[in-house]
């Protein structure tokens, strides 16, 4: 009786383990689908360890809460989640040294061999598990339906510990690619496993395996999210960068110049319009001071109102040699700060002032069904898109623009132009991004 007692404890206390550990690895899982953007091998690799530590832990308590239960679907439940444990553990082996050769390749090349050596080993076990249906050498099922080990359980433990070597082995070979915290994280998920094998050869009971396989890749996952943290404020720091950039890009030493010029002129002949443009002058600079703390997106207002500083102070150099028409049919959205206007000053510099003549600009706004559409066309000189400008300051900007869009809303940009025609520069902003 106290026998009994005792295995109906290490049951309950085994299905109990087993079940947080399924419920914690669909934490990881959903988390890993939910949130991540990146879906590079690496975290594919480590999203197929997540989804067989899953059905792992899943098969071994279900082969726990189904020993020695009555009935066809529990005899049929039994053998096959047992099977299902001895193979799926083999199967998390590979997918472990697949993420671990991802990993250290992330560092510097490195050869695929050991991955197909893993697979082939996973293979031969799965095969030999596969014989021991038949003669039993791994574990017996027996007429109460109960799992008995049996004289060869011992080789079926040595299969997983000769593969976990292997991936230490692999881990010592690359440890120079590697950080010293690396090194720790795969030590660990190394040596727990490797421990609990050890043990599991000696000792029947608590299942210590994969109590410990859960608790490492807990590890690695609070990893790969320490290096999601870094990569974001890495991203952060250069989208700062990025905004300094194109804020000291439009302020240009010969715009501060010739603005102020104007309305020093304007105050000699009509100083009511000088103090116009004094307010729209300081607005201009404000909107680009304010571009250096705008971390989020902004209201299209807000940039067509910093446009519609930009072109007043353009206005008052160029007069009629300069034409704005507006259409903006749509305004409720947001995007990134300096947006709109770094591609309205390369319309007006590089396009419509080239002429003598002059031209015209179009600013147009407008909602599909899938996106928001901003469109800047002008009928200046035009240009060779596969051309590299030699000044610098062009792409500088529209470099920034782009790469603001991509990474704070997934928008894109794309520019046409015709030499001698003009240019079309085309915002393209995902309704599924949230800007509205």
């Amino acid at each position: 009786m106290k026998k009994e007692n005792l295995m109906s404890t290490i049951r309950c206390i085994n299905i109990s383990l087993e079940l947080f550990g399924v419920f914690l690895s669909l934490i990881l899982i959903l988390s890993l689908l939910l949130y991540r953007i990146e879906k590079d091998a690496l975290n594919s690799c480590f999203l197929k360890v997540l989804i067989l530590n899953t059905l792992l832990l899943g098969s071994d308590a279900a082969a726990w809460g189904l020993r020695g239960r009555p009935g066809t679907a529990a005899w049929y439940g039994v053998h096959t989640a047992n099977f299902l444990v001895y193979v799926l553990g083999y199967f998390l082996l590979a997918a472990f040294t697949d993420y671990l050769m991802n990993y250290i390749a992330a560092k510097g090349p490195v050869s695929r061999k050991p991955v197909i050596l893993m697979r082939g080993l996973a293979l031969t076990a799965v095969l030999l598990v596969i014989i021991s249906q038949f003669n039993h050498m791994y574990y017996l099922i027996d007429e109460n339906n109960v799992y008995h080990r049996q004289g060869l359980f011992w080789l079926s433990q040595m299969w997983g510990i000769f593969c976990i070597v292997l991936n230490a082995g692999l881990l010592f070979h690359h440890r120079k690619k590697l950080s010293d915290k690396d090194i720790l994280v795969f030590t660990v998920y190394i040596a727990l496993p490797l421990l609990a094998m050890l043990i599991q050869i000696f000792v029947y009971g608590i299942a210590l395996l994969y109590l410990s396989t859960t608790i490492t890749i807990l590890c690695i996952y609070l990893g790969i999210q320490e290096e999601e943290a870094n990569k974001r404020r890495e991203k952060e720091r250069e989208l700062t960068q990025g905004r300094i950039a194109v804020m000291l890009s439009q302020i240009q030493p010969h715009f501060l110049y010739n603005s102020l010029l104007g309305i020093k002129q304007l105050c000699d002949t009509e100083p009511r319009k000088a103090s116009d443009a004094l307010v729209h002058f300081s607005y201009f600079l404000r909107g680009n001071l304010d571009s250096l703390t705008d971390i989020r997106l902004i209201p299209f207002s807000k940039e067509i109102n910093h446009v519609q500083d930009y072109l007043y102070l353009e206005k008052m150099r160029f007069e009629e040699r300069l034409n704005i028409e507006w259409d903006i049919t749509f305004d409720d959205f947001f995007l990134p700060p300096l947006t709109l206007q770094p591609l309205v000053e390369n319309a007006v510099r590089y396009g419509i002032t080239e002429q003598e003549e002059g031209g015209t600009i179009w600013i147009q706004s407008k909602l599909t069904s899938d996106a928001v559409i901003i469109t800047i066309i002008d009928d200046g000189c035009g240009f060779d898109t596969a051309e590299t400008k030699a000044d610098g300051h062009t792409h500088i900007g529209i470099t920034n623009v782009r790469q603001r869009l991509e990474s704070q809303c997934h928008a894109s940009l794309a520019i046409i132009s015709i030499p001698g025609v003009g240019t079309k520069a085309e915002i393209t902003i995902p309704l599924k991004e949230g800007i509205l």
